[in-house]
This record gives C-alpha cells, sequence and structure tokens, in this order.
C-alpha cells in the first residue's frame, strides 16, 4: 500500500474513525450474499472496526488488517469486542504475516491505494489469504474526480485508476470466478464519486 496514504491516515486517524463510525458502509449490504453466518472473515483494511462490528451482527467471526497504527489503536479502545481481532499490515504482505485461511475476505475502498505495479502481488495475496470455495467481496471507486498528474488527490494520498474489468480479469486468471458485480452512488454522499462491488469466489 501507498505509504503517504498511510501517514495521511494516521496524521488524521481521529477524523476518519468519527466518520466512518457515523456513516453508512457502502458494502454492507451485500454481507449477507457474501458471507454465510460462522464465516471466519479477514476484513482487509479495516480503518475503525465499523465494518466489522457488522459483520459480527451477520453471525461471521471477524478479523481484520490495518496499516495505519493510530486508526488500529482507535478501533480497539472503542470497541472493545474487536481487542486482538485487528492486526498491522497491508497488502500486498498480509500473507506473509497471517498464517492462516480464511472462509471469506472483504477489502473494500482498499485497492485503489496500491500502486499499480503492486496490483499482481496485491490480488495474489488475497488468494493466499483465502481457502478454497471461499468468497472475495471487493469495491473500489470507478470515478474519482480532483485528482492530479500522478494520481494523487489534494491530500496526497494515493488513487491507482482502476475499471471493473481489468480487475476481473486479473482475479480470474488467479483462480477466482465472479458471482456478482454492482454499481453504487459514494457512501459519504460525495458528488462524482462512483463505486464498483465485486463477488468473487475461489
Amino acid at each position: 500500500m501507498d505509504q503517504r496514504t498511510v501517514q495521511y491516515y494516521d496524521d488524521n486517524a481521529e477524523h476518519y474513525f468519527e466518520l466512518y463510525q457515523r456513516s453508512e458502509s457502502g458494502v454492507a449490504k451485500y454481507f449477507r450474499l457474501a458471507f454465510p453466518p460462522g464465516s471466519e472473515v479477514l476484513d482487509i483494511g479495516a480503518g475503525s472496526g465499523r465494518d466489522m462490528g457488522l459483520l459480527v451482527r451477520e453471525g461471521c467471526e471477524p478479523y481484520g488488517t490495518e496499516p495505519s497504527a493510530r486508526l488500529r489503536d482507535l478501533a480497539a479502545a472503542h470497541l472493545p469486542d474487536l481487542a486482538g481481532r485487528i492486526y498491522g499490515g497491508a497488502l500486498p504482505r498480509l500473507s506473509q504475516q497471517i498464517d492462516r485461511k480464511f472462509d471469506g475476505i472483504l477489502c473494500a475502498a482498499v485497492l485503489q491505494h496500491v500502486p499499480e505495479e503492486q496490483l499482481f502481488d496485491a490480488a495474489f495475496d488475497i488468494r493466499n489469504l483465502l481457502k478454497p470455495g471461499g468468497r472475495l467481496l471487493i469495491s473500489f471507486p470507478k470515478d474519482r474526480p480532483g485528482l492530479d498528474a500522478s494520481g494523487r488527490d489534494e491530500h496526497g494520498r494515493l488513487y491507482t485508476k482502476l475499471n471493473p474489468g481489468p480487475v476481473e480479469l486479473l482475479f480470474e486468471r488467479l483462480g477466482f470466478l465472479r458471482v456478482g458485480r454492482w454499481k453504487d452512488d459514494d457512501s459519504l454522499g460525495r458528488a462524482g464519486f462512483t463505486w464498483v462491488t465485486l463477488l468473487l469466489t475461489l
């Protein structure tokens, strides 16, 4: 994951923790379809832990990874049920740190922060963390206005340009099959943002 982006979230962790906790999840409506009750689900880029809490309500056993140390600390402090379940680390090297596989993986609003040259390694890393037959629910922005020539926003965060077709093909080459694909408006109400959600099975 892009380190300038991680540093930005570390520096502004309190703001984003509060923002995520009071806003709706853009992918939660797909949880029941993606992850049967009892599934052990890894939330890559867990942020404030909001989606992990929602997965608990769906009867899942969530675990998370989050590269921002400050966001991890805030999640653990405010959501004690998640204590010990959120680990440090980021794509594309998570499978080197986590020696287990999961029934499902959630990767929401993360892949766009991975530099283009690391996308294959990131997808391969996800595959290594998933059990055969496991489900991957992944979301990313198709349209993201306001980026400079290097793909960064006004805060310096990296937004790698992603399109559904090439992303699907990348995962298909690694043994995934598409179960569903959806397009949604931005859950934070930002104009010009369009999100794509893919449900894939390994």
